[in-house]
């Protein structure tokens, strides 16, 4: 089976500059165990040393963003078109993660959240950026991993 068949496959931020903030569209977790956020970043600056903060919030409906949950990530250790851009760090935990120049640009990034560790009765999952006015290039895609539904078209977990 290809991973079309075994994934739920989500578009959530369309390539864009996020230095005004932006929200991701909301999904249920309600058919998969675990999803995997796909950041791809371009340009990134800092304003004073700061970056762009990102955070995944939970809710109980589409778009509500009640809880920012702990997510699991790791870093391409180089730029994107580089030798080892393919090779990430050590898997972190955070509940926000600035966006920083220096660690992050022109890199991609993996983040994984365990849907057993989200806050119960909170299955909608939200991406967001916040307002920092620094410039804030990425893209992403989630990949909803040992979803339970086995067949050749996966139901959309979009609203």
């Amino acid at each position: 089976m290809s991973l079309v068949e075994r994934c739920g496959i989500v578009p959530v931020l369309q390539p864009a500059d996020y230095a005004a903030g932006g929200t991701g569209d909301s999904f249920t977790t309600k058919y998969t165990k675990m999803v995997t956020f796909i950041v791809q970043c371009g340009t990134l600056t800092d304003n004073g040393g700061a970056g762009a903060d990102l955070t995944i919030k939970s809710g109980a409906a589409a778009a509500t963003q009640t809880t920012a949950e702990t997510f699991y990530y790791r870093t391409g250790s180089a730029a994107n078109g580089s030798a080892t851009a393919d090779v990430y760090g050590a898997r972190t935990s955070a509940a926000t993660l600035e966006l920083l120049k220096a660690n992050f640009d022109s890199k991609t990034i993996l983040i994984e959240v365990p849907v057993d560790e989200i806050t119960v009765d909170q299955p909608w999952l939200t991406l967001a950026v916040n307002n920092h006015g620094t410039a804030a290039n990425l893209s992403c895609v989630a990949i909803l991993e040992d979803h339970a539904y086995k067949q050749y078209q996966v139901p959309t977990s979009i609203t």
